[in-house]
């Protein structure tokens, strides 16, 4: 499958812009929430660039003991975000549950059944499930709060927006994925398609986190200026 080149570029200039704009938490003071997640956003500008550029100057094919690790580790860093945004406490249990049972689901499924050879689907698609449902639970923590704040400047809803806009995609994509890869012949044009909207859709995220960094300096700004 092949991913458009614009399309490849475009994401992988918003990720950096993510991450240079999220490098402010360091030093406006922020929760550890919010620099482990700009990290994250770092290590995940590395593991694009080494995957793309370097495995094809070596002709590297294997790229699953580098996106393995990542996939699952991603997911329990949004896990964690979730769980320090989330204040209700019946809601916060369900997000504990997750960091403390998901790694290992993502151990026993990487090392006995897809061994790292390939894409492990299952930790993809359970992960994207909970994201969603973290991200609904956040929504409704917002619409049942007694006092109810404007969301133009309120970070966390765009970061949770656009994070939730890119795991409705993944959760069908990876759920359907086999199908797509057992008929890669017929269905190559399909495939393709679905890759690229994918990849646009996770530019789309990273543009929704930059957004939501930026609101989180202005805000830090104001409160400090007052």
């Amino acid at each position: 499958m092949m991913i458009e080149p614009a399309v490849k570029y475009a994401y992988v200039v918003i990720l950096a812009v993510a991450f240079l704009i999220s490098l402010t938490s360091f030093r406006a003071g922020l929760p550890f929430q919010w620099k482990l997640l700009a990290l994250l956003l770092g290590l995940t500008f590395l593991v694009e660039v080494s995957i793309g550029y370097f495995f094809h100057l070596f002709h590297l094919k294997n790229n699953m003991p580098i996106y393995g690790p990542f996939d699952g580790l991603e997911f329990l860093i949004f896990g964690y975000f979730f769980y320090k945004l989330i204040v209700v406490k019946s809601l916060r249990w369900i997000v504990l549950l997750f960091l403390w049972i998901f790694p290992i689901f993502w151990l026993l499924t990487t090392l006995y059944i897809f061994k790292f050879q390939r894409w492990n689907t299952y930790v993809t698609v359970v992960g994207s499930f909970f994201i969603i449902v973290f991200v609904l639970m956040y929504y409704y923590q917002l619409l049942t709060a007694k006092e109810i704040q404007p969301i133009r400047n309120l970070p966390e809803f765009w970061i949770a927006t656009g994070i939730l806009m890119f795991h409705l995609w993944e959760l069908p994509y990876f759920g359907t994925l086999n199908f797509f890869m057992g008929y890669y012949t017929a269905h190559l044009e399909v495939s393709n398609g679905l890759l690229n909207a994918r990849m646009i859709l996770d530019t789309l995220m990273y543009a929704f986190i930059s957004y939501g960094y930026l609101c989180l300096i202005l805000n830090t700004r104001k409160y400090s200026s007052s």
